[in-house]
This record gives C-alpha cells, sequence and structure tokens, in this order.
C-alpha cells in the first residue's frame, strides 16, 4: 500500500525550523499526527513499512520519493521480490531488507537515486543466456549511494556479468561496500561495478571474495570494477579512495583473464578525455592466470572505436594512476599448455597503440609475486613488483603520438625469481617513448608466506622482530616470532590507548573494524586509538561508540554519561534530527547528535515541552 508522509503534528504544523535548548537548529515533522519522521525526507515521500509494502513494486515501478521504515525480510515471498524500475528515489533509511534471494536483483534498473540501504541474502542465478546480476541494481545509470550488499551470488547457467552493487554501472556510486561473496560462470564480476561506463565511483569497499569458473570467452574481474569501459566521444572516469580487502580467484578454461585489486582492465575512453584512478588500495590475494595487477591488471588503450559507423580519432586519451598501492599477494596459477602471464604488484599490463598518455605515479607494492609454473617454454610468465610489461604499440610503429610515464613508484615485495622474466620493477618494456623515471625498490622488504603470514626483512636480509613497520601503505607490527600480528587489539607502545590490527595486519585508522577478539565492531581514530564514549560522524551519518568502544547498533540505548539516550539502527547509524519513539513507545525528538531533547524545544510558533528525566513528549502550546 502507497502511503504518504504527512506534514502535522498535533495541531496544523507544517516543515519548521526548532531550536532545541542546546541552542541547535533542527528540521521537525511527523507522520499522521503521531509518528514522527525526519526532515530529511523528500516532500511527499512513500513511506515503505512491510514487506507487503515493498512486494506491491516487485517488477513495476518507483516514480516518487520512497522511505523505508523499518528492516523488513522478504523470505517469505518465493522466488524473491524483484525486477523493480526506480525513476524517483528510494530511501533506505538505514535499514536493512532481508531474505534477497531468487535469480533477480531487487532493482532492475536505477535511473533516479538509491541511498542508505543495506541488503541481505542468497541469491542462485541458472541463467540460460547471458545478463546482469547484482545485489542492489542489475543496471544503474543514475547515483548509488550509502548502501551495503550482504548479498551472497552463486552463478551456474551460462557464463553472466554479477556484482555486488550493480553489474552494469552508467552512472555514479559513492560509499557503497559489498560484503556478500561472488563465485560461479561470470565474463565479468566485481564487488561495485562488473561493467563500468559511468562517470564516479568514490569511497567504495569491496570485502567479499570473488571467484570465477569461466568457459568459452575472456574474463574480467576487479574488487572495484571488472572491466571498465566505454567508446564515447570524450567519455571519462574517475575512481576514487577506493579499497578491495577480498580475495580473488580465478580459472578460465583458456587462461585469458584479466584481474585486478582495484579494476579488471580499462580500455580507451574516447577523444580528449582525461581519467583517473586515486588513492586506492588492495589488500586482496589475487588467483588466476593471464593479465594480473594488484591495482589494475590491464591498462588496454589499444582498441579501435566507432561511432554512428565512423571510427573515434583520438587526439589525447589520457589515463592517470595516482596515489594507488597494493599488499595483497599475487599467484599465477597452474595454467594450460601454452598459457602465459602477466603479474605485477601495482599493474600487470600496459598497452598503448593510439594518441594519449598512460600516467603511473606515486604508486606502490608491498605484496609477494609467485608462479606455480617455474621456467617453462610452454607456460611463459613475466612478473615485475611495479609493474610487468609496458608495450608502446602507437610509437612502435609510428602511427600514434603515445607515451607511458613511470614515476615515483615503489617495490617493497618479494619477486619470484623461478621464472623466465622477472625484475624488482618493469618486467619488460617494448617500444619508444616510455620512461621509467624516480622508482626504487631499495629498503625493508615484505614477504608473505604460504599461509599467509606477513614477514619483513632489513635490506641485508635480515628478519625484523618485535617493531612497527610501514610498507609506504600500511602499518604492521611484527612480533617476536617474524609474522605481523593480525585480527587482535593490543596496547599502544603508550600504554594507555588500544590499537587494532585487521586479518590482513594492517593497522586500523580513521575506520570501523569488527574485533573477533572482543565480538562486536569498533572504530579508530587517525592515530590508531580506540574510540570509547564518543559520537562520531562519517559522511552524513552518526555513530556512538559506547565505554567500552563498542559501536551500538540495537535499538534503544543510554550514553555512557548514564543520562542521555538514542537510538542505534542495525547498521551502528543513530536517528538525528527527528521525531521518533523510545522505546515504552512514547514520542521523544532526537538531536544532531542522537541525543534525546530533553525541556523545551520550539519550532518559532509552537513550544513542546520534552520531560526533562527521559525527554518523552508532554505537550505543546503557543
Amino acid at each position: 500500500m502507497k502511503r504518504k508522509i504527512a506534514l502535522f503534528l498535533v495541531t496544523a504544523l507544517t516543515i519548521s525550523a526548532v531550536t532545541t535548548g542546546e541552542g541547535q537548529t533542527v528540521l521537525a515533522q511527523d507522520v499522521d499526527g503521531e509518528t514522527f519522521t525526519a526532515e530529511s525526507y523528500q516532500d511527499a515521500s512513500v513511506a515503505i513499512y512491510t514487506a507487503t509494502d515493498l512486494a506491491a513494486y516487485s517488477g513495476g515501478e518507483m516514480r516518487e520519493n520512497y522511505v523505508l521504515m523499518n528492516d523488513i525480510d522478504l523470505s517469505a515471498y518465493a522466488g524473491g521480490v524483484s525486477g523493480i524500475n526506480v525513476f524517483g528515489s528510494f530511501n533506505g533509511n538505514g535499514h536493512i531488507i532481508y531474505g534477497v534471494q531468487g535469480e533477480n536483483a531487487l532493482f532492475r534498473n536505477n535511473f533516479g537515486r538509491i541511498s542508505n540501504l543495506t541488503v541481505e541474502g542468497n541469491m542462485q542465478i541458472n541463467s540460460s543466456e547471458f545478463r546482469n546480476a547484482a545485489g542492489i541494481a542489475e543496471y544503474n545509470s543514475g547515483v548509488i549511494e550509502d548502501c551495503i550488499s550482504r548479498v551472497n551470488m552463486n552463478s551456474y547457467g551460462v557464463n553472466i556479468r554479477m556484482a555486488g552493487i550493480t553489474a552494469y554501472n552508467d552512472g555514479d556510486i559513492y560509499r557503497c561496500k559489498n560484503e556478500g561473496n561472488l563465485s560461479g560462470k561470470a565474463s565479468e564480476l566485481a564487488g561495485i561495478a562488473a561493467l563500468n561506463g559511468g562517470t564516479n565511483i568514490v569511497g567504495c569497499e569491496n570485502s567479499g571474495a570473488i571467484s570465477f569458473q569461466t568457459s568459452g570467452c575472456h574474463a574480467y574481474a576487479g574488487g572495484i570494477v571488472g572491466n571498465e569501459y566505454r567508446a564515447s566521444s570524450g567519455s571519462q572516469f574517475t575512481i576514487e579512495d577506493c579499497k578491495n580487502t577480498g580475495d580473488i580467484y580465478g580459472d578460465v578454461e583458456n587462461g585469458a583473464a584479466t584481474i585486478g585489486g582495484v579494476i579488471g582492465e580499462t580500455t580507451r575512453k574516447g577523444d580528449n578525455s582525461n581519467s583517473t584512478i586515486k588513492n586506492c588500495t588492495n589488500a586482496g590475494n589475487l588467483y588466476g592466470t593471464g593479465e594480473i595487477g594488484g591495482v589494475i591488471g590491464a591498462v588496454n588503450h589499444g582498441h579501435t572505436y566507432t561511432l554512428n559507423g565512423e571510427e573515434i580519432v583520438s587526439n589525447g586519451d589520457n589515463f592517470l594512476v595516482e596515489g594507488c598501492g597494493n599488499s595483497g599477494t599475487i599467484t599465477v596459477k597452474k595454467g594450460v599448455d601454452g598459457t602465459s602471464s602477466w603479474a605485477g604488484g601495482v599493474f600487470g599490463k600496459v598497452n598503448i597503440a593510439k594518441n594519449g598518455t598512460v600516467y603511473i605515479k606515486d604508486c606502490g607494492n608491498s605484496g609477494s609475486i609467485y608462479s606455480e609454473n617455474g621456467k617453462s617454454d610452454r607456460n611463459v610468465d613475466v612478473l615485475g613488483g611495479i609493474g610487468a610489461s609496458l608495450e608502446n604499440v602507437g610509437c612502435a610503429d609510428g602511427t600514434a603520438n603515445s607515451y607511458i610515464y613511470i614515476e615515483s613508484c615503489f617495490n617493497k615485495g618479494f619477486v619470484d625469481d623461478s621464472v623466465n622474466y622477472c625484475s624488482d620493477q618493469i618486467g619488460g618494456i617494448s617500444g619508444g617513448n616510455t620512461a621509467v623515471t624516480n622508482c626504487n625498490y631499495t629498503g625493508n622488504r615484505f614477504q608473505t608466506d604460504a599461509d599467509g603470514n606477513v614477514h619483513a626483512y632489513y635490506p641485508d636480509g635480515t628478519p625484523i622482530r618485535n617493531q612497527f613497520i610501514f610498507d609506504g601503505y600500511f602499518t604492521y607490527y611484527i612480533q617476536a616470532d617474524g609474522t605481523a600480528m593480525k585480527d587482535n587489539l593490543t596496547y599502544h607502545p603508550d600504554g594507555t590507548h588500544i590499537i587494532c590490527f585487521d586479518n590482513k595486519g594492517h593497522e586500523v585508522f580513521m575506520d570501523f573494524y569488527y574485533c573477533s577478539k572482543v565480538g562486536y565492531t569498533c572504530y579508530f581514530d587517525s592515530l590508531g586509538y580506540i574510540y570509547k564514549d564518543q559520537i562520531t560522524f562519517v559522511g552524513n551519518k552518526t555513530y556512538y561508540l559506547n565505554g567500552d568502544g563498542k559501536m551500538e547498533n540495537s535499538g534503544w540505548f543510554r550514553f555512557a554519561n548514564g543520562r542521555d539516550y538514542g537510538y542505534a539502527n542495525s547498521d551502528g547509524t543513530l536517528k538525528t534530527n527527528q521525531f521518533s519513539y523510545d522505546a515504552w513507545g512514547r514520542v521523544v525528538f532526537y538531536h544532531w547528535n542522537g541525543m534525546v531533547a530533553r525541556g523545551l524545544i520550539t519550532d518559532g510558533v509552537y513550544y513542546y515541552n520534552m520531560d526533562e528525566t527521559d525527554g518523552h513528549y508532554l505537550g505543546s502550546f503557543q
């Protein structure tokens, strides 16, 4: 049923500014005089309270502004609720949709905006033809922001396109996370967008494991983007501040795969474009054959594209990779006879044959690079600590003004020297107009063993022990046994502050982390110190870490001061700037910081009397 959010409170109150007793200004509105909600909902929003409300749109359209008012469970709907086309907006409001199932995404096409939504479930996809599959939307040409997918997907029919957030992105994606595992038959797959033709992917993360078994075609896989592809003149993209911690495992029948910790492959973008990948990191382990890179599997600017039957002549198709790093282990698997692979710490292979520049700067690797093939006449592998191969074909044959620059990059990781071709920097270079400058492989070195333990060594090869060490992107603590501390809380050397190392051995800074040692999620500041009894703001969301450092995420709670109350959604976000209920069904108002208002507040017309003790609504007057 479609229910509009009404804009009145007790008497005829329109949306208005409310000045709290603490001097802050917020906005108030309500639902049918009884259930109070936030002004952040767009005017004339439609409230979704139940699974039945949402199921009414399955296979249909959402042309207005919709707000999810509760966590809901779709498990009872055999085949799933899916195929919704969004033309307006869908605000998940910090809530979770459980029980996503079947073969189709909840949203088929997003032409508007999907935000603040978490989805959980399992999808089993047995398709007889190529198709898109995703946790949030199969196709996006609008905006998807602040969404999380915990949907596990498995494809066991023909090869498909599959991703945690959207299979095919033609729009913008901001601050989204994929925590679901992707597996099975796929030709393009990624944590965020399997195929990207959109403009911006910013602040996104993947922690889900990705594994694929592909036959009969080339496969593209990446932690953030599988295949970055477009041919329209002047089109360009930005991928920034993204990170992958999920492992990627590829098994391709003919050995043809392109795998990247952040992006599988990026191809030519058209005429006069300037595309960038900036400040992205990979900590996931990569395993497969073909072109494999810690950040990007392959940069391929060798294609000829046409538009309306005419070739797009490239007058400057420029691509920049800056400030990106890898700490994950890269392993070239034993390939079919005659299969060659190119594996590098930052990139696998760069190929340019058209006018333009590929510029890779200030990037680094501390991950180990291995091959299962060894020296071979049939399986010839090329390994490079920074990159495996640079090919400036356009310059070599005189057909293009093409350039490749690798500048101020480093490698601190182990490179397997048992293969045919290897280097601590670049495995191989062909063609002209290619410069590798100010790059190094000196200083302390890192090696990850077969058990996944990180070891560090001084330049002379002596093991490092009982010491903090920085690889250029991440901080580790190397213990007395020579391995990096992992998934553990410990005291900072000052003996006062508590710090944390994640399951990759990286110290956690300015981020949430689920600490298995204590069984809950914590937050660590810019110095790595745990937050206790602190309200923190991440983007436009508010969270509270209680006196033990636990992120509140279970509804009504009391702050550590023993006096103030708040309400935390299941994703940890606090209710703010809105009227709602307390644990006993009484109306309260939540400040900008998540605390329940007490005393007298006003909207400039009416005064609202909130109980001085627990903040419940007592009445109003003029």
